[in-house]
């Protein structure tokens, strides 16, 4: 059987075999998600942010999605603050298809099963992902630790935002790895467009959008590109997060809503800290700046807490990756208790889990090298440093902010990834110093730079 002729740098092709062997990962991993919707039973499904999510897709079922964007809520609901009204509607807006003015088994039931979809969606892209980046035999191992990942398949279970900001931040960074490819600037537009959807479902991933322009700025060669990727991609950035700034400068005279991430600051301090706010007289969240001051000095007093214990608590680092961590609510019923396929799957993740974040960080490091660089095309080293960039940007933003073990959810599909690069890199062989100037590449096109910088 002739493989599917779809070639990668390296000369490997999609075959029928790897076809199939991907069919049947994500097979495994819809068995998986579709027994823990039937076999988990969530004690309270609608708890804070799940919560105010839902709170908010109902208010945009019952008004409107283009009224609710036309006109500020009414700050005098108790059912969510304004603060959170105007730090990010991308989710909610997801959850008002299926929200109903009270919520019913049938309405959440629809939500996570549409999650699910999801979820099985997301073990393909992060193939194509890998596959663009390596090869389809790299592809089958990050699709397959997606598809068993205990945290990956309990997530989509609860009305949290984790995996529709995974599938987006999948094909935002399936965007970059074209961008050292003919038709630079539409790329770069289209992925930068892609990021603001992120931005938009969640409010950490505002920010991102600046350092990977510099990133663009630093990783393109000199000329007119030099200038004219990064404004594309300013350009497609600003036409979905655009209108979102618009409003918020209108209703609430900022561009982005600051009370949320004063929150989050606030919420992240040592506990020490955070006792003595909630036994203060003045429990209002603080401004942006008041919040920033709090935390310089939080860093100087307590700086293990930021950099040792919330990265234990982020990465779940120095304890097994058990499913009481990887369940975002309490459960009364879960087949991580007693099925022995999810027991095994469970076991398997927790011996990897050690050896994948610390070759993992290596990864993330080893992108940024000379030595890397130099066994990678352009578009490798783009779509590389963009997932370390990603991965770089959500530690730091959660370390500083309030930090879960589901916050890290979204990320682990990226963190496999890099856990295979410094392998791919390694048996990689170093590129000829005259590939850049091919028949594939005219200086007449905005290129990526092809030296190893």
């Amino acid at each position: 059987m002739s493989p599917v002729k779809s070639k990668w740098r390296g000369g490997s092709s999609v075959s029928l075999t790897v076809l199939f062997m991907l069919a049947v990962i994500i097979a495994v991993g819809v068995f998986l998600r579709g027994q823990a919707f039937l076999s988990t039973e969530v004690v309270e499904p609608l708890q804070a942010e799940a919560a105010e999510s839902y709170a908010l897709a109902q208010t945009l079922g019952s008004q409107g999605a283009y009224q609710v964007l036309a006109a500020p809520f009414d700050n005098s609901s108790e059912e969510v603050a304004a603060s959170e009204v105007f730090g990010s509607l991308g989710y909610p807006l997801f959850l008002s298809l299926f929200a109903t003015p009270e919520a019913t088994a049938s309405s959440l039931n629809a939500v996570v099963i549409t999650q699910m979809v999801l979820g099985a969606l997301a073990i393909l892209l992060v193939f194509i992902l890998a596959t663009r980046l390596m090869d389809p035999h790299w592809g089958l191992i990050t699709a397959f630790l997606t598809a068993v990942s205990p945290f990956l398949v309990n997530v989509s279970l609860y009305l949290i935002g984790a995996t529709l900001l995974l599938v987006t931040l999948l094909l935002y960074l399936i965007s970059t790895t074209r961008l050292g490819e003919r038709g630079a600037l539409i790329r770069a537009f289209l992925a930068a467009a892609l990021l603001g959807v992120v931005a938009l479902v969640d409010p950490t991933y505002q920010f991102l959008v600046l350092p990977w322009l510099l990133v663009l700025f630093f990783t393109v060669r000199k000329g007119a590109s030099k200038i004219l990727i990064p404004v594309a991609a300013v350009l497609g950035f600003a036409l979905i997060f655009g209108p979102w700034m618009a409003r918020n400068q209108n209703v609430i005279d900022a561009p982005i809503a600051a009370a949320p991430i004063a929150a989050s600051i606030q919420q992240g301090m040592p506990s020490a800290d955070a006792d003595e706010t909630a036994s203060g007289q003045d429990t209002e969240t603080p401004s942006l700046l008041a919040a920033l001051g709090r935390l310089g000095g939080a860093l100087i007093n307590d700086p293990r807490w930021y950099f040792v214990e919330k990265p234990q608590t982020l990465w779940s680092v120095g304890q097994p990756a058990s499913a009481e961590q990887s369940l975002v609510y309490p459960v009364s019923e879960t087949p991580y208790a007693e099925n022995p396929l999810f027991l095994t799957s469970e076991e398997f993740m927790r011996i990897l889990h050690g050896p994948l974040l610390l070759i993992g960080a290596i990864g993330v490091i080893l992108v940024w090298l000379p030595f890397a660089g130099r066994r990678l095309t352009p578009s490798q080293r783009i779509g590389l440093r963009s997932i370390s960039l990603v991965l770089i940007y959500a530690t730091l933003t959660h370390l500083f902010g309030v930090a879960q073990s589901h916050d890290a959810a979204p990320l682990l599909p990226l963190l496999f990834v890099m856990a295979l690069t410094p392998l791919y890199v390694i048996t990689s062989p170093r590129l000829e110093a005259a590939a850049p100037k091919t028949a594939q590449e005219p200086e007449s096109e905005p290129q990526l730079e092809t030296d190893a910088t």
